[in-house]
């Protein structure tokens, strides 16, 4: 007996040593990796800015650095999550999956919700990219054989032409600038500047992505281009609407030259108004006409001569590079590791929108608290939760259709109003009238408009083209019906709402959905 007991006290003892030394050395290889990924990332870092510097020409070369700038995306979410997502789960993480599934429960159709709560309880975007499953030494691994083929690619880097710097003051603001995209601006300025001589007399490209992912941001940038501006004698922005008023403001200004052309294509495409305004061009005096065609179905990919441009919502890595650097401004992550924390979930839950991180990111640099910060968590990931285990539709998909968004009359700080509807998001150009009333003026308790429908600014863009964003809040004074953009999807509710502060006291961390009315326009 003696015997037993001794052989199976040493086996555990052994075992317990054992694991003891697995951890240390999993540890310090941990650490190890760390350090790696680190010095990676500051090699990776140089590179990319030197080849911002730089114009590249070559497709092969674009496409290496395309795969550069992922994989330094890649590397720095990864360092982030280690430093700021220990593998035990955060408090705020345990509150919201807790009133996320209380709500759900009480949800009719089990079938979405059951599907909603599952996702939410692993913390996963429902529509928007894919948590890296990835270990680090996978990561530091393919990272270092990325940078370890790229000893041509920079070699062949001090070839190509150095662009001239732009001012300073560009680079104060990241929303002073367009973030990423730098590949599709390049193949942008390759087209406009290509001057093969078995191009088409008129050579069309193509550029599709879904609405607000920054199409004619990136066109507009492109065009702006020194390169561009002097290749180019007439430069024209046409709508959809305008192809016939186009061609008839051209008729007095026709002249020899070189001609491009920017089509923007809002909805449906007008065929024989694109037939038309074609065969003007071809008749057009001149050495050479481009067209960059824009628009957000497959219809414009017909018209192309060249292969499209499809943009893409960028990838969550990329996000949280961008969202990061608007939520904390001058404040150094590493200094606020909660509010880091806090920061990656909260981009998780944008869904890769520009403006929605622009609007969100604002009000988080304004209010460094972690009490703001797990407030504005749990009031966003509701506002996602309420939609999708209701309707089965998250509310960008809903915006994405033209179709009103309904939030319910909860109160903020300070003085409440009825039910709104939020619909009808639009885009006023520089110049244009807008309203007076801003989604800050909502936000600091300004008073609200007597009228039973109006408008607010939700954004005025910093750069080209200076796009200012609209949407329409109604008062709810009954209960409406109307149909969620989705094949049989009908639904009514009771009056909704968002909420305002008071103007006699500061603002105060969100504790409800109403206020995000005006994110969700913009994602």
């Amino acid at each position: 007996m003696e015997f037993l007991v001794s052989a199976v006290a040493s086996d555990l003892i052994g075992r317990f040593i054992s694991s003891l030394t697995q951890n240390y050395n999993n540890h310090t290889c941990k650490e190890d990796d760390r350090r790696r990924l680190e010095r990676i990332l500051l090699r990776m870092h140089s590179v990319v800015e030197e080849a911002e510097r730089r114009h590249i020409t070559n497709q092969g070369m674009l496409l290496q650095l395309k795969g550069l700038i992922e994989g330094f995306y890649l590397g720095y979410y990864m360092l982030d999550k280690i430093k700021f997502q220990p593998p035990e789960e955060e408090s705020i993480e345990d509150e919201v999956s807790h009133e996320i599934q209380s709500f759900a429960l009480s949800a009719c159709n089990s079938r979405k919700r059951f599907r909603f709560v599952d996702a939410i309880r692993k913390h996963t975007p429902v529509a928007f990219g894919s948590k890296s499953k990835t270990n680090l030494k996978d990561v530091v691994d393919g990272l270092e054989t990325k940078i370890a083929d790229m000893r041509e690619f920079v070699i062949l880097l001090g070839s190509q032409t150095r662009l001239p710097r732009q001012p300073y003051s560009t680079y104060l603001y990241i929303d002073n600038c367009m973030f990423g995209r730098r590949i599709e601006k390049e193949q942008v300025i390759n087209f406009l500047l290509c001057n093969d001589p078995h191009d088409p007399y008129v050579s069309i490209l193509p550029i599709i992505g879904p609405q607000r992912i920054g199409k004619k941001t990136l066109v507009q940038h492109a065009c702006l281009d020194e390169r561009v501006r002097n290749c180019f004698s007439h430069i024209f922005f046409f709508k959809e609407d305008n192809l016939k008023t186009g061609e008839l403001s051209l008729n007095s200004k026709a002249s020899q030259g070189k001609y491009l052309f920017v089509i923007e294509f809002i909805w449906d495409v007008d065929e024989a108004a694109w037939t038309k305004f074609q065969s003007y061009l071809q008749n057009m005096p001149g050495t050479g006409i481009k067209v960059v065609v824009i628009g957000g179905t497959e219809d414009i990919l017909k018209f192309g001569t060249v292969q499209p441009i499809r943009l893409k919502r960028l990838s969550e890595e990329e996000y949280w590079y961008y969202f990061k650097a608007l939520a904390f401004g001058s404040m150094d992550p590493d200094e606020h590791p909660k509010l880091a924390s806090l920061g990656m979930q909260l981009a998780t839950e944008m869904r890769g929108g520009f403006l929605g991180a622009t609007v969100v990111g604002g009000l988080l640099r304004a209010n460094p608290s972690t009490q703001f910060w797990q407030s504005m968590l749990l009031c966003i990931r509701e506002v996602a939760q309420k939609h999708l285990s209701s309707f089965g539709v998250h509310p960008e998909d809903l915006l994405e259709r033209n179709t009103p968004l309904d939030f319910t009359r909860v109160a903020f700080v300070g003085a409440q109003v009825q039910g709104c509807l939020v619909y009808d998001v639009r885009v006023a150009g520089p110049g244009s009238e807008l309203p007076k009333l801003t989604s800050q003026d909502l936000k600091l308790g300004a008073d609200i408009p007597a009228e039973d429908k109006f408008d607010v600014l939700v954004w005025k863009s910093r750069i080209p083209p200076y796009s200012n964003y609209i949407v329409t809040y109604e008062k709810r004074k009954r209960r409406y019906k109307f149909d969620g953009g989705v094949s049989g999807l009908g639904f009514s509710s009771e009056a909704t709402g968002f909420e305002v502060c008071s103007g006699h006291s500061p603002p105060r961390a969100p504790t409800c959905l109403g206020l995000f009315a005006y994110f969700f326009v913009t994602f």
